[in-house]
């Protein structure tokens, strides 16, 4: 769930490549772009590693599972949030 926020945050799932540069290029002139850009990173890295720290103590040999369940979970996420991020987002009140 925590990947799956962060994805929501960062806006990856559900924009094309062009869209992500197009909105990059965008930004670059506008610094209140740039700042909440920066914090929406910021708020998904921290999501991001909440779900790690979560994860660990699940796995019996971390050493070897750690790495296909993160890449499981990532995957799971990036599919929920393509389904229902842009849902979340107009329900707490994005733009986008």
């Amino acid at each position: 769930m925590l990947e799956t926020l962060s994805f929501i945050v960062w806006n990856i799932g559900t924009r094309s490549p062009i869209a992500v540069v197009r909105d990059i290029a965008a930004a670059i002139g506008n610094a209140r772009k740039i700042v909440t850009g920066f914090v929406r990173a910021i708020i998904g890295f921290i999501f991001v590693s909440a779900a790690v720290v979560l994860l660990l103590p699940a796995l019996v040999d971390p050493v070897v599972d750690f790495l296909p369940a993160e890449l499981f979970t990532l995957l799971v996420a990036l599919a929920i949030e393509h389904l229902v991020g842009n849902d979340v987002r107009a329900l707490v009140g994005g733009r986008e």
